[in-house]
């Protein structure tokens, strides 16, 4: 079973509605539903139930660019006529400070290790446009990187931002890497 832990509209996937997929939010407002309405940093779930999360938070707090901030089609449409039917949404007005969107990240986090199977992967996207990708990683302090990719597509960028996709795996104390015989 795969979460979608922040799943605003859910315009990263090109398929909207997968049964395998649990899409959460907070925000009631958005065009397309959430399966559950679940703050992802303390959700309904028991313990080690997924295969994969995804995660792809606000990247900055406060109002943001205002092209983003409007969870639902038709204030979106009033605003940016001829953009599209379903709005970005980046839940940038839920966090007031820095200090707010981090604290809430490394609950998250902690929560992600709860409800996720010890094998499983979170996957984490993550713009450098107002916090470095190591300030957030350095959050995440009961996982290992497993692999980053950087988004190359222009349309992923902000400026001289970088956007990365980071795949996690949970840190076991007693890992030993395999060596070569």
């Amino acid at each position: 079973m795969i979460l979608d832990a922040t799943a605003a509209n859910r315009t990263m996937w090109h398929t909207k509605n997968v049964e395998e997929i649990i899409y959460i939010d907070l925000e009631r407002k958005l065009e397309v539903k959430p399966t559950i309405y679940a703050d992802n940093s303390s959700t309904p779930f028991f313990d080690k139930v997924f295969d994969s999360i995804f995660y792809d938070p606000p990247h900055g707090w406060g109002e943001g660019h205002p092209f983003y901030k409007y969870p639902d089609a038709k204030s979106f449409k009033e605003k940016w006529k001829g953009y599209g039917d379903i709005p970005r949404y980046y839940g940038w007005d839920k966090y007031k400070s820095q200090q707010a969107l981090l604290i809430h990240l490394y609950k998250a986090q902690k929560e992600f290790h709860r409800i996720l199977k010890d094998d499983g992967m979170l996957w984490l996207k993550w713009n450098t446009q107002l916090i470095s990708i190591n300030r957030v990683l350095a959050l995440f302090d009961l996982w290992f990187i497993m692999l980053e990719l950087p988004v190359k597509a222009p349309t992923q960028t902000a400026g001289k931002s970088q956007t990365y996709w980071v795949c996690l795996m949970k840190e076991k104390r007693d890992f030993v890497q395999a060596t070569l015989c």
